[in-house]
């Protein structure tokens, strides 16, 4: 998962950077999502953007938890392969971290083509389709 984060950093300009990355079970994953967004309920992933001025000294540009309970159950119900469905929440997070989103559509289908092509150098297929 290192070199992935590296890949997708230097690729988007950001070589001397890093993110925290926290493998988190349904318990936590909930509580981060009803803290920080309202929701009180579990989800895949969930990124937090460093925003501290610390930032500027660390190059540390934020946090990642990824529900690994949560991302066993999507794979199995979607029929996905657990590992690749686990490197494309890394993969989703981490542009979430670099400022792309999926609010709009336009915002949606930039950041899914950034994640289909880094998935794509890695042989993982379209999760999307």
């Amino acid at each position: 998962m290192c070199l992935i984060t590296k890949s997708i950093l230097i690729d988007e300009g950001q070589e001397d950077s890093m993110v925290n990355l926290k493998i988190t079970d349904t318990d936590e994953i909930t509580h981060l999502n009803h803290t920080y967004r309202a929701k009180n309920k579990s989800t895949n992933v969930l990124s937090f953007i460093n925003d501290d001025v610390s930032k500027d000294i660390t190059n540390n540009l934020g946090d990642i938890a990824i529900c690994y309970e949560y991302v066993e159950k999507e794979a199995k119900d979607e029929g996905k392969n657990l590992n690749d469905h686990l490197i494309h929440m890394l993969v989703h997070g981490l542009y979430h971290i670099l400022g792309y989103d999926h609010e709009n559509n336009e915002g949606a289908s930039v950041m899914e083509a950034k994640e289909i092509n880094k998935l794509k150098e890695l042989n993982i297929k379209n999760p999307y389709l």
